[in-house]
C-alpha cells in the first residue's frame, strides 16, 4: 500500500527525486531538470489531492527508474487546458523565449499583452545603430512592403536614415566630451577611509583607471545614443527576452495572427514553432481570432465616419480628464473610441455627447461585436473607469519608455506624422540640422505614400521616434506615485523626466492634499544631456568591488 502523504516517502522515493528538486527534505524547494509541461501538470495537482508536489510527482509523473513521463504531463494539461477550459491552469508553465531582429514597432505589440509575461528590449538609449549586419541595415524588410510599389522606396529612405544615424555618432559623442572633458568625470571608488569620489588623476592603480575609462565611455554613448535616436524609423529592429507562462504565450500569438501586419503574423507562427519544444500544449488553442479581427476592422470604419473632416485640436503635452458621474456613457465610448481615430479624449467626448442615443448604442454594440463564446472578449476600451486619466503627447521614443508600465490600461492611437515632431538642440549644435531634416522630410513622404496605396498599418514603420504620439493612461493613486516618482529620477531621459513632472504638477494642483504620495518625485532639471553620469559612477564603484565590469573595455 503506498504512504498517503508527502513526509512519509520511501528512501527509493527520495533518491529518484533527487535529480529534480534542490532538497527532497525541506518544506520550500524549487525544481529542476523537468519539462515545463510535468511541471504544470504536477502543480495543477495541488488543488486536488491531498498530498504534496513530491509525492505528485514521484508517483504520477515518474517511472520506477525516475524518468519522467512527459507524455502523461502533456495529457493531463490538455484534458485541463483545453478540454475543461481551466485556463488558470496555463499559468503553470513558464518559458522563456528570444525574439531577435523584430521592428521597434512589433515589440510595442507585444508588450501591449501585459499579464502573464515579462518582457526586457534592446534599449536605443545604450545601443548604437551605426554599423550594418551582414551588409544591411537594422530595419525589418516585411514582405508585403517588399513586393508592393513601394518596396524601392521603403529601402531608399530607411538607407539614407541610417546612413544619417551613422553619421551623427562621432560629432554627437565630441559635443559631450566637450560638455564633460574626461578628466572633469568622477568615479565612486571604495577606500580605506571610506567611499571617495574622485577624478581621473585621483585614480592609483590600473583597475580604478579601467573602471573610470569604461564609466566614461559609456556616459558619452549613452548620452550620444539618446539624442540621435531622434531619427531612427518605428522599422528599426530590436532583440526581445520574454518569459511568460502559458496563457500569456496563447493570447500573444493569437493576437499577432490576428493582426493585420505582415510582420506579426509572421512572427506568430515562429512564437508558436518555437515554443512547441517547451510548452506544446499550453499553447495548443492559440490561434487568429476572428472575432478580434472583424471588430477592429468595424470599428475603424465607424471612427473614420464619424471623424471624418474633424480637425485635431489643441495638443497639450499632458491633460488630466475630468470624469463626472453623470458622463460616464459618453466617457466610456470615448475610451472605446481613443484607438481608432487621431483626436484627444476631450474632443473624442464632445463628438460623443453630440450624437444621438442610436448612433451612441451603434458603437457599444459594433465595439461588442457578435460573442460566440466566453474567450470572445471586447477591448480595453471596457476598462474606463480609473480615478486618474491622463491624455499623453510625447515621441515615440518617449512612449516607448513609458509604455512598460503595466499596473494600469493604456491605450494609444497609431504612430503617425500628424502631431509633428521635435528635433533636439544638440542637433544644430554640431551643425547637422540639414540632414536630420531631410531624415524628417523623407519619413514623412514615404508615410504619405503608404496612406495612398492603402496601407494604413505599414505606415507606421516609417516615422521616427521623434515623431509625437498620443497615447492614454488610466491609474490609481498607487500607480501614479510609482510611475511619476521612479520616472523623474535624473537618469531618466530629460523628454519624459519632464512629461512625469508635468503629471505630477496636474494632480497636485487638483488633489494637493495627495502631495506625501508624489513626495519623491525629482522637479529638478538636469538638461545637460549627461544626467547619467552619477549613476554610472556609483556603477564603477560596484564593479571595482566585484570585480565585475559592466560593459565591454
Amino acid at each position: 500500500m503506498k504512504p498517503g502523504r508527502t513526509d512519509d516517502l520511501t528512501e527509493r522515493e527520495r533518491e529518484i527525486l533527487t535529480p529534480y528538486l534542490t532538497d527532497t527534505e525541506a518544506t520550500v524547494f524549487s525544481l529542476k531538470n523537468l519539462n515545463p509541461e510535468v511541471i504544470g501538470a504536477a502543480l495543477a495537482r495541488y488543488s486536488r489531492a491531498p498530498t504534496g508536489f513530491k509525492e505528485t510527482i514521484v508517483r504520477e509523473f515518474l517511472d520506477e527508474q525516475g524518468k519522467a513521463n512527459e507524455v502523461k504531463g502533456s495529457e493531463m494539461i490538455d484534458r485541463v487546458v483545453n478540454k475543461y477550459g481551466d485556463e488558470s491552469v496555463a499559468e503553470l508553465a513558464v518559458a522563456p523565449l528570444c525574439i531577435e531582429e523584430v521592428s521597434n514597432l512589433m515589440t510595442k505589440i507585444i508588450e501591449d499583452c501585459r499579464i502573464g509575461g515579462s518582457p526586457i528590449e534592446e534599449s536605443t538609449r545604450y545601443v548604437l545603430y551605426d554599423v550594418q549586419k551582414n551588409g544591411q541595415w537594422r530595419y525589418v524588410r516585411p514582405a508585403n512592403i517588399m513586393e508592393s510599389g513601394l518596396g524601392g522606396k521603403y529601402v531608399q529612405t530607411m538607407d539614407f536614415i541610417f546612413e544619417a544615424y551613422a553619421s551623427l555618432v562621432e560629432p554627437m559623442k565630441e559635443l559631450f566630451q566637450k560638455r564633460l572633458p574626461q578628466e572633469d568625470f568622477k568615479i565612486e571608488v571604495e577606500r580605506a577611509e571610506g567611499t571617495l569620489t574622485l577624478k581621473q588623476s585621483e585614480l592609483i592603480d590600473d583597475n580604478e583607471r579601467r573602471a573610470h575609462r569604461i564609466a566614461y565611455g559609456f556616459t558619452i554613448r549613452s548620452a550620444a545614443c539618446d539624442v540621435i535616436r531622434c531619427i531612427l524609423p518605428a522599422s528599426t529592429k530590436a532583440n526581445l527576452g520574454l518569459v511568460g507562462n502559458g496563457r500569456f504565450y496563447s493570447n500573444l500569438i493569437s493576437k499577432l495572427m490576428s493582426q493585420d501586419l505582415h510582420e506579426a503574423q509572421s512572427l506568430a507562427e515562429n512564437i508558436q514553432k518555437a515554443l512547441n519544444h517547451q510548452i506544446p500544449t499550453f499553447i495548443k488553442r492559440a490561434a487568429r481570432n476572428d472575432y478580434y479581427a472583424t471588430n477592429n476592422n468595424k470599428m475603424q470604419a465607424l471612427a473614420d465616419a464619424l471623424f471624418k473632416g474633424i480637425k485635431i485640436g489643441p495638443n497639450p503635452e499632458a491633460v488630466l480628464l475630468e470624469d463626472q458621474p453623470e458622463d460616464l456613457q459618453v466617457n466610456m465610448l470615448a475610451s472605446i473610441l481613443f484607438p481608432y481615430v487621431k483626436v484627444s479624449t476631450e474632443q473624442i467626448r464632445e463628438v460623443v455627447k453630440s450624437l444621438p442615443e442610436e448612433k451612441q448604442d451603434e458603437i457599444f454594440n459594433t465595439y461588442i461585436g457578435d460573442r460566440k463564446t466566453k474567450r470572445d472578449r471586447p477591448g480595453r476600451g471596457l476598462e474606463y473607469g480609473y480615478p486618474i486619466q491622463f491624455d499623453l503627447i510625447a515621441g515615440f521614443a518617449e512612449y516607448r519608455d513609458l509604455q512598460r508600465h503595466r499596473m494600469l490600461t493604456q491605450q494609444r492611437q497609431d504612430i503617425g506624422i500628424s502631431l509633428g515632431y521635435s528635433i533636439p538642440g544638440e542637433i544644430k549644435e554640431i551643425g547637422k540640422s540639414e540632414l536630420v531634416q531631410e531624415c524628417y522630410d523623407r519619413s514623412e513622404n514615404l508615410y504619405r505614400d503608404f496612406i495612398s496605396a492603402g496601407m494604413v498599418k505599414e505606415a507606421q514603420y516609417a516615422p521616427l521616434f521623434n515623431h509625437l504620439i498620443r497615447w492614454n493612461m488610466g491609474m490609481n493613486l498607487r500607480e501614479l506615485g510609482h510611475l511619476v516618482e521612479l520616472r523623474s529620477q535624473r537618469s531618466g531621459h530629460p523628454k519624459y523626466r519632464r512629461l512625469v513632472q508635468n503629471m505630477s504638477k496636474l494632480y497636485l494642483k487638483r488633489h494637493p492634499k495627495m502631495e506625501p504620495v508624489l513626495s519623491f518625485v525629482d522637479q529638478n532639471d538636469y538638461d545637460d544631456g549627461i544626467a547619467r553620469a552619477e549613476q554610472e559612477a556609483r556603477t564603477a564603484r560596484k564593479s571595482l568591488a566585484t570585480g565585475v565590469f559592466d560593459d565591454i573595455d
